[in-house]
């Protein structure tokens, strides 16, 4: 059977070795994470407060007055031609 040698100081340093040499993967792992959860967390809380719970609109603005009614009636459609341009003064500048 094989004598291992299990002191606290050999734990000690292969701790060290490995955070030495990850500790830039773990930096990235750890603020990628965090960024994370912030945003889960801000989503939750987006989503619990926009959920109306006994929410009643005091604007009670349902219908267009009739003016308004009555200027969307006096559009024209697309393919309806309209009054034909007087171009009697002006000139085309690239005739020579």
């Amino acid at each position: 059977m094989k004598n291992s040698n299990l002191s606290l100081n050999s734990i000690k340093h292969s701790v060290v070795y490995t955070l030495h040499r990850f500790h830039v993967i773990l930096f990235v792992i750890i603020v990628i994470g965090g960024l994370a959860a912030v945003v889960f967390a801000l989503n939750t809380i987006l989503v619990v407060s926009s959920t109306p719970d006994g929410y009643a609109s005091s604007s009670n603005n349902d219908t267009f007055d009739s003016q308004t009614i009555d200027r969307i009636k006096t559009l024209r459609q697309p393919g309806e031609g309209g009054q034909p341009l007087d171009l009697s003064g002006r000139s085309n500048p690239f005739v020579e």
